[in-house]
């Protein structure tokens, strides 16, 4: 009497229903991670150039000097010292590139044109040193779709309060734009 040995492994119909099923998962959750990856990176530059304001009013009270935060291509940005003084190190204090994290978000300042806010001595914002307008606030929406991404906004307050919030989060949501 033959005995035929045991066989392992996955018979050829089983391996083709195996990569059906997941072909039909992916593409099932490409849409959604897509989504997901573009609020990351909005959300990545959106947080970045809130860190950035930051810095700049926060250099500004501390070196009782007029600071410049400057948007640069898309999220990138630099803050300098306005006007500085020989004893000063040199005028750039940080940048940041639009590479960094967030290379296909949008930003769009209000009012338009305006790409600085300087901060004072006290914290607040002023005449920037060049006479461009100033920073109000900043939109960031993805360059690559315009539909399902949620967009960010980030307030610069006359006090020099700065506030990230979400202009699309429904009424009475903390998160939502005044």
């Amino acid at each position: 009497m033959l005995v035929r040995p045991l066989m392992r492994g996955f018979t050829m119909i089983e391996l083709l229903i195996g990569i059906v099923v997941l072909a039909i998962l992916l593409g099932m959750g490409a849409p959604s991670f897509m989504t997901w990856m573009q609020n990351s990176q909005i959300r990545n530059a959106a947080d970045a150039v809130l860190n950035g304001m930051q810095l700049a009013r926060t250099e500004a009270i501390r070196r009782n000097k007029p600071v410049q935060f400057a948007l640069s291509s898309n999220s990138g940005w630099n803050i300098n010292i306005v006007n500085p003084q020989a004893s000063d190190p040199p005028n750039p204090i940080q940048k940041r590139t639009s590479k960094e994290g967030s290379a296909k978000v949008l930003v769009a300042a209000t009012p338009g044109g305006a790409y600085a806010v300087t901060f004072n001595a006290m914290g607040g914002p002023t005449t920037n040193a060049d006479g461009s307008l100033t920073i109000g606030s900043l939109d960031f929406t993805s360059s690559v779709s315009t539909d399902a991404p949620r967009p960010m906004r980030i307030v610069v307050s006359l006090s020099g309060t700065i506030r990230m919030c979400d202009p699309n989060a429904t009424p009475g949501d903390p998160r939502r734009c005044t």
